[in-house]
């Protein structure tokens, strides 16, 4: 028994983590966008972001002040998004919105550490880093998320979307800020006022750039450490 818990142990303090964490925010991202229309997809699609909340704290549970302030987000995270679940209510709506906004954002930052530190380069790590490039998509679809809940007429929405139905409005706007994130941009959902046009533009860049940075820094790592686990000086 304890040394199943020392294997679970050794897998979330690993980079195998991020194997794991890719795993659950793809599906959380499946369900959103594939089967918001259905009333079984935002049951589901709060159970697999409860499981990225999970995951992101075990990936991150290293030092104290990291453990403590990231446990503290998903607890409150859990609490609100089964609240807002069960009362739909607007304030709980926008309230945990900006939680999972702020939440995504620190586990952003804490990953793109782990996957760009000196060493070699691993599946696991090129995974994380597939994992952070998602991260900013779901970060962006909260920024839009929020804006949308506080402005009226922030986006041009397609012809038959129902503005009041939130799960709708998220589920769009998941699929808007991928498709900006990517340089895509096919037009059916677009941004209205001068705030959402400046988010929008942003996140072209940083999908942009990212890519390239990541790229390189990758390409870097392999030439001065080819043989994870090797001595480079060696």
């Amino acid at each position: 028994m304890n040394r199943s818990k020392l294997h679970l142990w050794d897998f979330w303090s690993a980079e195998s983590s991020l194997t794991g964490l890719l795993f659950f925010t793809l599906a959380y991202l499946f369900v959103v966008c594939a089967l918001g229309d259905f009333s079984i997809g935002g049951l589901v699609g709060r159970v697999l972001f409860s499981l990225v909340i999970v995951a992101g704290v075990l990936t991150t549970f290293r030092q104290r002040w990291v453990r403590f302030f990231v446990i503290v987000l998903a607890v409150a995270g859990l609490t609100l998004t089964w609240m807002e679940y069960i009362h739909q209510a607007w304030s709980l709506t926008i309230l945990n919105a900006l939680l999972g906004m702020i939440f995504l954002l620190f586990l952003f930052a804490i990953l793109i550490i782990q996957v760009f530190k000196p060493g070699g380069v691993t599946a696991h790590r090129i995974r994380g880093a597939i994992v952070v490039y998602l991260l900013m998509g779901g970060m962006w679809s909260f920024f839009y998320y929020v804006v949308a809940l506080t402005i009226p007429h922030a986006f041009n929405w397609p012809e038959g979307l129902a503005g009041g139905d939130h799960q709708q409005v998220q589920q769009m706007l998941t699929y808007f800020s991928f498709t900006t994130l990517t340089t895509t941009g096919f037009g059916d959902v677009t941004p209205a006022i001068p705030l959402t046009r400046t988010l929008a533009m942003f996140e072209a860049l940083a999908g942009q750039l990212y890519l390239v940075i990541t790229l390189a820094r990758l390409v870097s790592l392999a030439i001065v450490c080819p043989n994870p686990g090797s001595n480079p000086e060696g």
